[in-house]
């Protein structure tokens, strides 16, 4: 017979230990003096992003190995994504570089509904915020009079559009005047 040696599916990547991993209910909040709110900006990689703290400094998020690999399943980070981060208050920033700060908690769209009740939060963390636009030299409207507008070359004109419909007077129906040429297509 046959030996099996890549072990079936493959199933046994997926221990029964890591899959029925413990979900916490408990939504998380700012307990420490270190603990901020954050949103995150742009994410470049390698378990690094960009993140925009309540304070309006932006900072770069740190991923610990506890939110990466099979642990990532419930930690998604997003761009305008609300987490919970930890200031790293031993960390010495040298020159122009960004402080740097660490991810503790990422709050999906749910929880930043309840985060939104309990704690007030800034407006430069909450999704989807609106910012100030700048003055543009255009207009934008939706408003405009066309009745006022030239009709384009061969369009029909008002008067000859009733053409063929009964007047009122019930006069005789006037004939177009104008000739068609097939030739000229």
């Amino acid at each position: 017979m046959v030996k099996n040696k890549t072990g079936g599916s493959r199933h046994k990547k997926q221990a029964r230990k890591n899959v029925n991993a413990p979900v916490s209910k408990k939504l998380r909040l700012a307990k420490e003096e270190g603990e901020i709110y954050a949103k995150v900006t742009s994410i470049y990689g390698n378990g690094m992003a960009e993140v925009l703290c309540e304070d309006n400094v932006r900072r770069l998020l740190i991923l610990r190995r506890k939110f990466m690999g099979r642990n990532k399943r419930d930690n998604f980070i997003k761009i305008d994504g609300v987490l919970l981060v930890g200031k790293r208050s031993w960390s010495v920033v040298s020159g122009n570089k960004k402080e740097k700060v660490d991810l503790l908690y990422v709050y999906s769209d749910g929880n930043v509904e309840d985060l939104k009740r309990r704690v007030n939060l800034p407006d430069n963390i909450l999704p989807g915020c609106i910012k100030e636009q700048e003055e543009s030299p255009f207009d934008y409207t939706n408003k405009h009079n066309w009745k006022n507008e030239k009709t384009m070359l061969g369009a029909i004109p008002e008067e000859k559009k009733s053409v063929g419909a009964k007047k009122e007077n019930k006069e005789e129906v006037e004939e177009p005047d104008f000739d068609f040429d097939f030739d000229d297509i």
